[in-house]
């Protein structure tokens, strides 16, 4: 009898979909978060190859976009009792002011920067790009790995 209850049971899952179908059956097509990460370096790429201040400003707009993407994976990997977008939002905007903040003081104020020039006037911005860059990838693993 247990065996036949077992037969029952891998019969059945045999009917069901594979956890990698979506609506329809259809295979879930995987994020590719190169891909979004590479969208938001080509919206600014002209700005950036501008003055510092141009630069400054094209690679916090990519941070910006890498961020919207990251609320966006948030959507699908977190249900709003877990994580809101609204809460999300204030999460990476706190990263943002106190990441960037470190890395400025880091590049910009340290002792042995008497007067250190413009050439590290982007380094706290683009530090914060590749922070936002490496939680996207990890948000879009973890959709790719769950099918989400």
């Amino acid at each position: 009898m247990k065996r036949l209850t077992h037969l029952v049971a891998a019969a059945t899952l045999l009917l069901l979909p594979p956890p990698a179908a979506a609506g329809g059956g259809e295979p879930l097509e995987p994020v590719d978060a190169d891909a979004m990460i590479g969208a938001c370096w080509d919206e600014t790429d002209e700005l950036r190859a501008g003055t510092t201040v141009d630069a400054r400003e094209g690679i916090l707009l990519s941070a910006l976009c890498l961020e919207e993407h990251i609320l966006d994976q948030f959507e699908v990997l977190f249900p709003p009792s877990v994580l809101t977008r609204e809460e999300g939002t204030k999460q990476l905007e706190v990263i943002r002011r106190s990441y960037g903040n470190l890395y400025w003081k880091l590049y910009n104020e340290h002792r042995g920067c008497g007067f250190c020039g413009t050439q590290y006037h982007t380094s706290h911005v683009s530090a914060l790009a590749r922070l936002m860059e490496q939680i996207l990838r990890a948000a879009v693993d973890q959709r790719n790995r769950y099918k989400l």
